[in-house]
C-alpha cells in the first residue's frame, strides 16, 4: 500500500511525487509515456517557477541543457511593442523556456531520486473505488503488458486535459463561456 499514487509524470505530477517522497511518503508515479518523451508543448517558466526549481535543487540541471536564460521580453502587437526585463522574484530575475523533452525527464528523474517508485510506459485503465472514494489504480505495463493493481491512501490525477482520473471519479469540467 502506497501513501500516494500520482497518475501523470510530467510538469505537475513529477514534482508532486518528488516532494511527497522527499517528505518520507511512499509514492508510486506512473505515466503512459516513456521518458525522455516530447510533447506538443513548451513551458515559459516565470520567476516563481525558476525559484522553485532552484529550491528543489533542479535549476542547475535545467541550465546545463543549454536552455538560455531569458533576461529580456518583447511583446510585439503590431503598432505597439512592449519590452523589458522580467520582474525579479525573491532572488530570481530570469525566466526559462525549456523543451518539454528535457524538463519532463529532469522532473521524472528527480522524483525517482527522491525515492518515489516510478513507472513510465504504464497505462492506467481504471481506478479502484472503496467506501465511496478512489483508493487505487489498475493498469498495464506497455513493455510486458502485465496487469498491475496498486492501492494508496490517495490517488492524485495529474494526467492532463483528457484525465482518466477525473473522468473515473465523476468530476465534471466546467468551462466558462466568454461573453462579448
Amino acid at each position: 500500500m502506497y501513501d500516494a499514487i500520482v497518475v501523470g509524470a510530467r510538469c505537475a505530477g513529477a514534482p508532486v511525487a518528488m516532494l511527497l517522497a522527499r517528505a518520507g511518503h511512499r509514492v508510486l508515479l506512473v505515466d503512459r509515456a516513456t521518458f525522455p518523451s516530447d510533447i506538443m508543448s513548451t513551458h515559459y517558466i516565470h520567476q516563481p517557477g525558476i525559484a522553485r526549481l532552484a529550491r528543489w535543487g533542479l535549476l542547475d540541471a535545467v541550465l546545463a541543457t543549454n536552455c538560455p536564460p531569458i533576461e529580456r521580453i518583447r511583446l510585439d502587437a503590431g503598432s505597439v511593442a512592449l519590452e523589458g526585463a522580467p520582474t525579479p522574484y525573491v532572488d530570481t530575475a530570469i525566466a526559462l523556456c525549456p523543451r518539454r523533452v528535457v524538463l519532463d525527464k529532469i522532473l521524472f528523474d528527480a522524483a525517482a531520486q527522491a525515492g518515489a517508485e516510478v513507472r513510465d510506459g504504464f497505462v492506467v485503465g481504471a481506478v479502484n473505488w472503496e467506501n465511496g472514494r478512489v483508493n487505487g489504480i489498475r493498469g498495464r505495463d506497455l513493455r510486458g503488458a502485465k496487469e498491475c493493481h496498486a492501492q494508496a491512501r490517495i490517488v492524485i490525477g495529474a494526467d492532463g486535459r483528457q484525465s482518466l482520473c477525473r473522468e473515473a471519479a465523476g468530476i465534471e469540467v466546467r468551462r466558462r463561456e466568454l461573453h462579448q
